[in-house]
């Protein structure tokens, strides 16, 4: 939910890359990071499968200086595009106050574009918000790949609404800057129409169709080199997945405030007590843990992997396998729930 701050002076608000798996959501959020001066940026967060697949979301907070002293706090996030992960999209959803859809070109992306679109409608329905109100743009992304519907197309099919649209090559980053301007300048304009009485600051309110926005964002990007990948990462800010599992969420909040400690040995370990827990209460014949394992749905070199690095010294454990842990206990804690 967007926020402002009269006193200090700033705007904060929540934008989420919404589409289907492999659209290109990571890596658009990926070319923002890299485009972007080190100052301006917070730390990228991503949980990924070892295929390099989101599974849970992406974050990535940006502060962009305003003239006359003005702040835009910007936290980007993006979701899962496996159907799958339909409830995790809920949670990150949820609070936001604005979505760039990111559609695949390719011809045989299409059904999974128009799932895609139909989910973010029907989940923000559940939410209270018709998607016909809500600030929304759209990238067609992978402009640059043979076998791609003509923009036109794409537009008839999942642009019903006309939302602002971007031609996109994600990979390179052309596109995506400015996809970021246009809903960051709906996401404002849509706070003060929202809240006529508690209006922006001074200055904040853009007019000249966000032009002084756009020219801002773009000041924050630098000479990076359009290969770079980042690198670092940071502690999980602002959701938690324990909300995922009412009354049963303890471990996953105890493994996510171990991760904010950084004491990612004591992340892993409670992540492998609890999924160890989980396993022991399938109803099942099958005594070995792996083969347990299988049998609820994990990856069993993952539930190896896991088993591993509860074994290692603290001085060993990372925080990206202690961000692994915690995504391999919420994946088995879902798939427990279908049980």
């Amino acid at each position: 939910m967007s926020t402002v701050n009269p006193i200090a002076r700033e705007i904060s608000a929540k934008i989420v890359y919404y589409g289907p798996g492999l659209s290109g959501k990571t890596t658009t959020l990926q070319r923002v990071h890299a485009s972007v001066r080190p100052e301006t940026r917070g730390q990228l967060v991503s949980l990924a499968t070892e295929g390099d697949r989101t599974l849970f979301f992406d974050f990535l907070p940006l502060k962009i200086e305003q003239v006359r002293g003005l702040t835009l706090r910007l936290q980007l996030y993006t979701v899962p595009g496996q159907v799958f992960y339909d409830a995790t999209r809920k949670l990150v959803l949820n609070g936001a106050d604005g979505v760039v859809f990111v559609a695949d070109s390719q011809e045989l992306a299409r059904d999974s574009n128009a799932e895609s679109m139909g989910n973010l409608e029907s989940n923000l329905a559940e939410l209270g918000i018709a998607l016909r109100e809500f600030p929304l743009v759209i990238q067609w992304n992978k402009r640059d790949l043979p076998g791609i519907l003509p923009a036109a197309e794409l537009r008839r099919e999942l642009n019903r609404l006309g939302a602002p649209e971007f031609e996109t090559v994600a990979s390179r980053g052309e596109g995506v800057l400015a996809a970021l301007q246009e809903i960051t300048r709906l996401v404002v304009r849509d706070l003060s129409a929202r809240h006529p009485g508690r209006r922006a600051p001074a200055g904040m309110v853009l007019s000249g169709g966000g032009s002084e926005l756009a020219t801002q964002i773009s000041a924050a990007a630098d000479a990076a080199p359009q290969g770079r990948r980042p690198e670092d990462r940071g502690e999980l800010v602002g959701v938690s997945f324990a909300r995922l599992f009412p009354g049963a969420g303890a471990a996953i909040a105890e493994t996510e405030h171990a991760i904010a400690e950084r004491t990612y040995g004591a992340a892993v370990r409670a992540a492998a007590h609890a999924i160890a827990d989980l396993l022991s209460a399938l109803p099942v014949d099958e005594t070995r843990p792996a083969a347990r394992a299988g049998l609820l749905g994990l990856d069993g070199r993952e539930f190896l992997r896991l088993g591993r690095l509860a074994q290692r010294p603290d001085a060993a454990v990372t925080e990206q396998d202690a961000l692994f842990a915690l995504y391999l206990l919420v994946a088995a804690s879902v798939k427990a729930e279908r049980i």
